[in-house]
């Protein structure tokens, strides 16, 4: 390593240390420092998010206001360290028949407030109270302690199409994002926390 990359390397550590030091509710107010934390994130994250943050299937887009487990600063934070585990199981883990499977995914077309068979709907509901409530919510609205998705908005990681949305009742879903306390360190994760919040707060 030649005396200028050793300077470098000395600055870059010197600057992390200032941005993680200083409080998130004012480091999404620093220009340079949310350059750096897209830079990083480009680096990191954009594999799966992609390079304009929008996602993919089964990858979050970050630039929006939805979010599986919350879009404040603290949560993000705690998102990018510890990463997620995402875990539907095959029929979310009930005893619910293959002949209930149109149903079900009838009702959840409903509750995202799209045409749909009223009949058939309603049958589904009825699927839908023998448990998936207790990850989804009685309102069907989610619960982020969990990161269960709210199933009454047009918003759908996978797709939500019918087709898709039995697909996913039948089959589960797992979805991980990888912990990044290990890979890039706190200072790090602290810039690119300030970034993601950016992208959907502007």
């Amino acid at each position: 390593m030649t005396v200028k990359s050793r300077k470098l390397t000395k600055n870059m550590i010197t600057i992390f240390a200032a941005y993680l030091a200083t409080p998130l509710e004012e480091l999404v107010k620093d220009e340079e420092a949310l350059k750096v934390g897209g830079r990083l994130f480009l680096q990191n994250c954009a594999q799966c998010h992609g390079s304009d943050a929008r996602g993919s299937k089964g990858f979050p887009n970050l630039t929006d206001s939805d979010w599986l487990y919350g879009g404040d600063l603290a949560t993000i934070k705690t998102t990018l360290m510890n990463g997620r585990n995402g875990m539907m199981p095959p029929k979310g883990g009930l005893p619910i028949e293959d002949s209930e499977i149109e149903g079900l995914a009838e009702y959840v077309v409903k509750l995202s407030g799209r045409e749909h068979d009223e009949a058939l709907a309603a049958q589904g509901q009825g699927s839908f109270m023998k448990g998936c409530f207790a990850c989804h919510g009685m309102d069907a609205k989610g619960n982020k302690f969990m990161g269960a998705p709210n199933l009454t908005d047009n918003v759908w990681l996978y797709g939500g199409s019918r087709g898709v949305i039995s697909e996913s009742i039948v089959n589960g879903r797992a979805g991980v994002m990888p912990a990044w306390k290990d890979i890039l360190g706190e200072e790090k994760v602290h810039v690119i926390a300030a970034y993601v919040y950016s992208l959907s707060n502007k």
